[in-house]
């Protein structure tokens, strides 16, 4: 055994030669601890230096981390607040008062609105399928194409509903054209917690792809799309990837504010769309709004939840990777917090994928309304 062989031929009689020896052996010892954890063995001088510098570091991401941790809570606050006052919202309630309309007709506004919704989930569908038969063919993108893809084929349903929609209005005797005068805007048919609720979740993501842009590490092609563990004299220890940084955060971030501005379109459209003066169709053509209204909301928020989960799960599994060495490593050694902060990141992933699953869920159930109308029978 080294440690025997060390020992043994220490002098006891000599004080000095005695301390000489066991601090010797000691740093021996040190130096193949290290080494059995892929470190090198640094002086006491550059240990301290080290360890101050691995406790800013650890402050730092942890203070990062709760930020984002009470950013998302204070989100789904305000996402479980704006879903339960949402449907007790009168002025937007789509159940008629008593003796009012019958349910929608096959030919009034709301055959519109369905012909659209139709055109539209068919061309995000289209971009869906393409963009993962490109991923496949391009196979060298590193799953960049297949990233992408999602928010892509969001924006193509956007894009579609922000289209101009057809002119309804209606003649009069004599070939007067007679339109609603009646002001509307976006707020009319949702509450503007509702509205702003994809500005707020793509600030989020932006903010959190800003961090882990500047937590990555080029790989071995020069790409920003690894994590890598560095010591304290700059030498990498080790680096684990896919990691979302510039390579697959930049073009998300686009993504993101291209799907944005699209559903702004998209909600701006269907507020200010003409509509039939006829009284027979009042109830219809506020219903098809607020349907499509909540479709625009629920859709381009949950795509971009849909992205974060993405993300966090992700960087989580990397910085998982990287700090416990590809499980060569216990993740109780873990002197650089790695390991905690990547676990960190793939909980909250599976958090904000319920809340994805909630947003799309009420996206399919505000778009197949528009078919099936309401129970006209009760009031709320």
């Amino acid at each position: 055994m080294p440690f025997v062989h060390a020992i043994h031929p220490l002098k006891l009689h000599h004080t000095s030669d005695t301390l000489e020896t066991v601090l010797e052996v000691w740093c021996s010892l040190r130096w193949q601890s290290k080494a059995i954890a892929g470190r090198d063995c640094s002086t006491k001088a550059n240990g301290v230096v080290a360890m101050t510098i691995m406790a800013s570091y650890v402050i730092v991401a942890m203070l990062i981390w709760l930020l984002m941790l009470v950013l998302t809570v204070t989100v789904l606050v305000l996402v479980i607040r704006a879903l339960l006052r949402m449907n007790r919202e009168p002025s937007l309630s789509m159940r008629p008062e008593a003796g009012g309309n019958p349910p929608f007709s096959g030919d009034g506004p709301i055959s519109v609105a369905r012909h659209r919704a139709l055109v539209a989930l068919l061309a995000g569908a289209v971009v869906l399928v393409a963009g993962l038969v490109l991923n496949d063919v391009f196979s060298r993108n590193m799953a960049l194409i297949a990233a992408l893809t999602p928010g892509l084929a969001a924006s193509a349903v956007m894009a579609v509903i922000a289209l101009p929609f057809p002119d309804v209005p209606t003649r009069q005797g004599g070939g007067v054209r007679v339109a609603s005068l009646q002001s509307r805007e976006p707020w009319t048919y949702a509450k503007r917690y509702v509205l702003m609720q994809p500005l707020l979740t793509a600030g989020l993501l932006i903010a959190y792809l800003g961090f882990t842009i500047a937590t990555a590490s080029p790989d071995d092609y020069g790409l920003m799309r690894n994590i890598a563990l560095t010591g304290p004299n700059g030498e990498s220890q080790g680096s684990a990837g896919p990691y979302p940084g510039a390579y697959y955060a930049v073009p998300l971030i686009v993504v993101t504010c291209v799907l944005v501005v699209l559903a702004c379109l998209a909600l701006w459209r269907i507020a200010h769309a003409p509509s039939s003066p006829d009284p027979r169709y009042g109830e219809e053509d506020k219903a098809w709004r607020v349907l499509l209204t909540r479709f625009t909301v629920f859709l381009s928020a949950g795509s971009m939840l849909t992205y974060a989960v993405g993300v966090l799960v992700v960087a989580g599994t990397a910085t998982v990777r990287v700090g416990i060495n590809y499980g060569s490593l216990s993740p109780a050694y873990a002197d650089d917090v790695y390991p905690t902060l990547g676990n960190a990141q793939i909980v909250m992933g599976g958090v904000v994928a319920v809340v994805a699953c909630i947003y799309l869920i009420m996206a399919c159930v505000a778009v197949v309304r528009l078919w099936t109308g309401t129970n006209r029978g009760s009031r709320r």
